[in-house]
């Protein structure tokens, strides 16, 4: 998944976890937990259908979709 922040247009890699922290954002090699509420200043950029399911049952329904999404095919990843 690729997440973009709106108030920077900052690019980070993420990942869906099962666990806690749920949404691990990645700036670099190094990863930060994302909490719910700090999704109001991110857009999904790429995710696929599994991702946003994912992301909707954790309360991250503050994350919206960018205009310029594109939905992955599950299992494609994020591009590098």
């Amino acid at each position: 998944m690729l997440l973009r922040c709106v108030l920077d247009g900052l690019l980070l890699c993420a990942t869906v976890r099962a666990e806690p922290p749920i949404l691990l954002a990645f700036d670099g090699e190094e990863p930060f937990a994302m909490e719910a509420i700090e999704a109001l200043y991110y857009e999904i950029v790429t995710a696929t259908r599994e991702e946003l399911i994912a992301l909707e049952r954790a309360c991250f329904r503050l994350l919206r979709r960018a205009a310029d999404f594109q939905h992955l095919d599950d299992g494609e990843g994020a591009p590098a």
